[in-house]
């Protein structure tokens, strides 16, 4: 599946033995999780739980249960995070590489709240950062500055 591309690149640091669960599913199904709000290991654990049936019929498997939470975070912690990270440039070059207008390239924007710098006390906004990373050819840029006031009318 065209799905999986960028997760087929990324080693799996367990033994062969101890693969119960594919790395590309437990990666796939880790993102979908968090992406419909999971944030904890239990989590992505209870996301796979409540949709064990639909994954196994679109993705061909046949899983009887959700793997433990503990299985996803030595999962997890055990990849290389230079190769998720690679894995995941790659993937992204290609798809700027098929969508991208000759000379032109793209924009990414992320905005942070940094936690703790609200101050109700001294009635002092929490501060924010915007990240913008832009891509033209296979050269990126990025910059970390504090928000302009303008551009928060963007976000």
């Amino acid at each position: 599946m065209a799905v999986f591309s960028p997760l087929l690149d990324v080693p799996d640091p367990r033994r062969a033995q101890g693969q119960l669960y594919k790395l590309p599913h437990v990666l796939l199904f880790a993102i979908l999780a968090i992406v419909t709000g999971c944030n904890s290991y239990r989590g992505i654990v209870t996301f796979i739980a409540v949709h064990r049936h639909r994954l196994n019929a679109v993705f061909g498997l046949n899983w009887r249960r959700a793997p433990a939470h503990t299985a996803i975070r030595y999962i997890l912690q055990g990849l290389d995070p230079a190769a998720v990270e690679g894995a995941f440039r790659h993937h992204a070059a290609l798809l700027q590489a098929a969508r991208a207008t000759p000379g032109q390239g793209s924009i990414a924007l992320d905005g942070k709240t940094l936690c703790g710098s609200f101050d109700k006390f001294h009635d002092r906004a929490a501060a924010q950062v915007l990240s913008v990373r832009r891509h033209s050819g296979s050269r990126p840029v990025t910059t970390r500055e504090p928000i302009h006031p303008a551009a928060r009318f963007f976000l």
